[in-house]
Parts: structure tokens; C-alpha cells; sequence
């Protein structure tokens, strides 16, 4: 079957595929970040939080990939460090060591064993309620609580903006209001040349070139994690496999596999900004060339942004609107994940 980007601009095509919505979801971005701002700015800071030596962010899918932002913005403004914990078992912990639970549902059974193994340390909850919010409120620990009404994987501002304003006051590290404010004016401003109404835009370009080939996502440097986001988003809305990487070490292994020519059925998307490191930015080009000379297609995407921040969260929503203008073309609702929900149910019953 084949599919036109013109496709993509007829509103028809979102009443068949896509009848739940879950465009207004993507269009919530902004204001879901702001009131997280808001929210996270705003709430009483408990007597059991203080500063930490260092944060583990224990979360799993779409309840992990705000710690993901966090921890990379810390990685380059603070000397505390932040990590991402996607298991059961946390690394060692200490009075000294912060544990964000994050589970959207509060029921996430890795969520829930990592923060049981995390006595030792301080704790808090995020998440809208659920088993977590029962077991950190029997125990006394902090629990942040939100509501938002897609799954979580749309619930990014949350994730992304609560934390930081949270761990901020606890001074892991500075973030200004105004980059904060800034970076969520220009999702705004994106929102509305990525949306349905703006013809022949770039994420309907993106979501139409990657039809019909499995995408590699890879970018530089702190963009990586928009890199994984994007596999995430693509996988996720509109059921189609996909994969990311991080520059430099991209070129130090997996590269070496375009001696032998394209694979079929593979794209690369590479991912370039100017607010990362020179050298990483002469590497997308000469990825890009290398990987175009062995056949394969490639497409490079210099995200907007005038800051880290700004530009991770920008290519994260555009990741999300290509992903969402594939899922179209290729006919399946964005909305439930069914395979998921599947494994889920099968786990529960182990």
C-alpha cells in the first residue's frame, strides 16, 4: 500500500484512524507542562527532603523518560548526580541518596519493588495515585500526586517539568522560572506548526518518510535521550519497530555494519541542534554521507531550541507528532497499545 504526505491533510483521515483523539493529547503538551511547573513550584517541600548526594529516578516506560530529560540536564549542570533506574533492584542507597518513585498508574510492579528496596534512603512518590501513593502515604513518605487523562507516555510534562521544579528547590541543581517559561512558550509556538491544520509541515514530512522502512533514531550528545523518545513514540503510536543511538559511539561499533551495504527496510533519522558540541555536529554530517554512500536512506532533522532544555523538549514533540502522522498513514489507532497490555495481563498472572 502506498501513502502521500497529502494524505495527511485531510481531516477525514483522523476521524477514521484516530477516533479518540489522541491528537488533543499531544496539543496538551504545553499547558500540562506549564501547570507541572506550576505545581512542582508550588508544593510544600516536606521536612524529610533536603538536599541529596545523589537521585535515582526509579520509572519505567513512560513514567521514566522525564527522569531520562532530568537526568541529562543534569549531567551538564549539576554536580549531583541524577540516574535513571528501569529494574527492580536499585543500585546501593544511603540517607544521603534522593529515590523519585515515578508510576504513572501507581502500580508499576518495577516501580513498586524499587521503592520497597529503597528504605534507607529519602523517598518520594510521583504519580497520580494507585498502590504507590498507598504505600509511600503508610510510611510517610512525600507523595506528589497529578492528574492527567491520557496514558503515560503523554503525560511528559509532567514527568519532565514537576521534577525539575522540585529538585530545584532542592538545589540538585538551578534552573531559572524563565527557562522554564521559555522553553514551554516554545512548545506552544511548535505545537501549532506541528498540528493537524498546518499543511505540508515537518513532522508530516518526517512521519511520511518513515513509512515504510523500521527508523534507527540517532543523535548527539545530550540528545540522545530525544533519540530514545523518538523510538519510544514510534513504537508505541504507531506500532512500527524502531530504534535509537547516541553520537559518538554510534561511530565506534554499530557504523562499521554500513561496510556491508544498507539493510533492507531500515531508515536513519539523525538528529542535529547547534546547542551541541561542534565535533558531534561534524559527526551527524559525516554519519549521514557514510551511511548514504552503503544505500540507506537517511534523514537529518536539525531541531529548533536556543537551549538544552528547549531543544530536548522540542525534538521530543516533534518526535511524538511524526510518530502520530505515521500511525495515520499506516491505518493504526495511536491510541491503545494492545501488545503491552497483553504481556501485562499474562505477567499478572505468573
Amino acid at each position: 500500500m502506498s501513502a502521500t504526505r497529502a494524505q495527511l491533510d485531510d481531516p477525514a483521515l483522523i476521524g477514521r484512524v484516530d477516533p479518540a483523539g489522541f491528537h488533543h493529547l499531544l496539543r496538551a503538551l504545553p499547558a500540562s507542562a506549564r501547570e507541572a511547573w506550576r505545581l512542582g513550584s508550588e508544593w510544600p517541600l516536606p521536612s524529610s527532603l533536603r538536599t541529596p548526594r545523589k537521585v535515582l529516578f526509579a520509572g519505567v516506560g513512560g513514567s521514566a523518560i522525564g527522569g531520562d530529560v532530568v537526568s541529562t540536564l543534569a549531567g551538564v549542570a549539576s554536580e549531583i548526580p541524577v540516574q535513571v533506574v528501569r529494574q527492580y533492584e536499585p543500585p546501593p542507597v544511603d540517607e544521603h541518596t534522593l529515590v523519585i518513585a515515578s508510576s504513572f498508574s501507581g502500580n508499576t510492579e518495577e516501580t513498586l519493588a524499587a521503592y520497597e528496596a529503597s528504605r534507607e534512603a529519602m523517598r518520594l512518590a510521583l504519580t497520580t495515585g494507585g498502590e504507590l501513593a498507598r504505600r509511600a502515604e503508610r510510611d510517610g513518605v512525600p507523595v506528589f500526586t497529578y492528574t492527567w487523562g491520557g496514558p503515560p507516555r503523554t503525560g511528559l510534562g509532567f514527568g519532565v517539568f514537576a521534577t525539575l521544579a522540585i529538585l530545584s528547590r532542592l538545589g540538585v541543581f538551578h534552573l531559572p522560572p524563565h527557562e522554564a517559561e521559555a522553553t514551554i512558550d516554545a512548545l506552544e509556538a511548535y505545537t501549532a506548526l506541528w498540528a493537524p491544520e498546518a499543511p505540508a509541515n515537518e513532522a508530516k514530512r518526517i512521519g511520511h518518510a518513515l513509512y515504510d522502512r523500521a527508523a534507527l533514531v540517532i543523535a548527539p550528545g545530550a540528545l540522545e535521550v530525544t533519540a530514545r523518545r523518538w523510538a519510544g513514540e514510534i513504537a508505541e503510536n504507531s506500532k512500527h519497530w524502531a530504534f535509537s543511538a547516541g553520537l559518538p559511539e554510534f561511530d565506534h561499533n554499530l557504523l562499521e555494519a554500513a561496510g556491508v551495504g544498507a539493510m533492507p527496510g531500515l531508515g536513519v533519522v539523525l538528529l542535529d541542534s547547534p546547542v551541541t558540541h561542534e565535533r558531534n555536529r561534524l559527526r551527524v554530517r559525516e554519519t549521514a554521507q557514510l551511511l548514504r554512500d552503503a544505500g540507506t536512506p537517511v534523514e537529518v532533522v536539525e531541531l529548533p531550541g536556543r537551549t538544552i532544555l528547549e531543544t530536548i523538549m522540542l525534538g521530543c514533540a516533534l518526535g511524538s507528532w511524526s510518530s502520530y502522522y505515521l500511525a495515520l498513514l499506516r491505518g493504526v489507532n495511536p491510541y491503545p497499545i494492545p501488545v503491552m497490555d497483553g504481556l501485562k495481563a499474562r505477567l499478572s498472572e505468573g
